[in-house]
């Protein structure tokens, strides 16, 4: 499978960028294992972002046509019944990539979310993510460097961050971008200061630079 995995790894920058006016989008996948080359796509969730608030959301199952296993049915709550009748990852591919256009990706351990979409596109002989993305899981090692634990669920708890459905793609995805706004608000004492209304148009080239 080919990478394409543009991470922006400079954490100073993030509260200018998001000064700028740059939209995010957190975003969040369930699959059927851990191997992108193997498993398959199951939840894909979305929150579009940018410092004005949520834009929107994006949340559909994904029939993977081929049985989820029994640990996954768990972890998640998502059964073979639930997926069984909802459209295939290339049914949902246009709307998804029409909502995730071209903004920064954040996600927690993006390697893995960005690695499993790519490979659904490769599947559908499509051109893979060029997005931008930020990892939030590396952002919050970089924020809290103490903490000895950095999972999503243990940094929602930690900042006391609301999860209505752990392992749901959707909500996990809101509460990715909401640890990624904590973890600039926590560390302001350590970001570049945000740029004027003459610097902001040049910030995300500087962001793209940079990293």
């Amino acid at each position: 499978m080919k990478s394409h995995l543009h991470l922006l790894n400079d954490y100073r920058r993030m509260n200018r960028l998001v000064q700028s006016g740059a939209v995010f989008c957190a975003l969040d996948t369930e699959t059927t294992g851990l191997k992108p080359t193997e498993e398959r796509v199951i939840e894909i969730g979305a929150v579009k972002f940018d410092k004005s608030g949520v834009l929107g959301t994006f949340s559909t199952l994904v029939n993977p046509r081929v049985l989820i296993p029994p640990f996954c049915q768990e972890l998640t709550g998502i059964t073979n019944k639930m997926v069984f009748g909802q459209k295939e990852f290339h049914e949902i591919a246009p709307e998804l990539l029409e909502f995730l256009d071209s903004s920064i990706i954040v996600a927690h351990n993006a390697q893995f979310d960005l690695r499993f979409v790519n490979a659904e596109l490769e599947r559908m002989n499509h051109e893979i993510l060029q997005n931008k993305a930020i990892d939030t899981l590396r952002f919050s090692r970089w924020a809290y460097p103490d903490n000895g634990h950095w999972t999503l669920q243990f940094l929602a708890n930690q900042l006391g961050i609301e999860v209505k459905s752990a392992h749901r793609a959707e909500d996990d995805a809101r509460v990715c971008m909401e640890i990624f706004l904590r973890c600039i608000s926590d560390t302001m004492d350590k970001q570049k200061p945000a740029l004027g209304i003459v610097g902001a148009a040049a910030a995300v080239a500087e962001q793209s630079g940079a990293m």
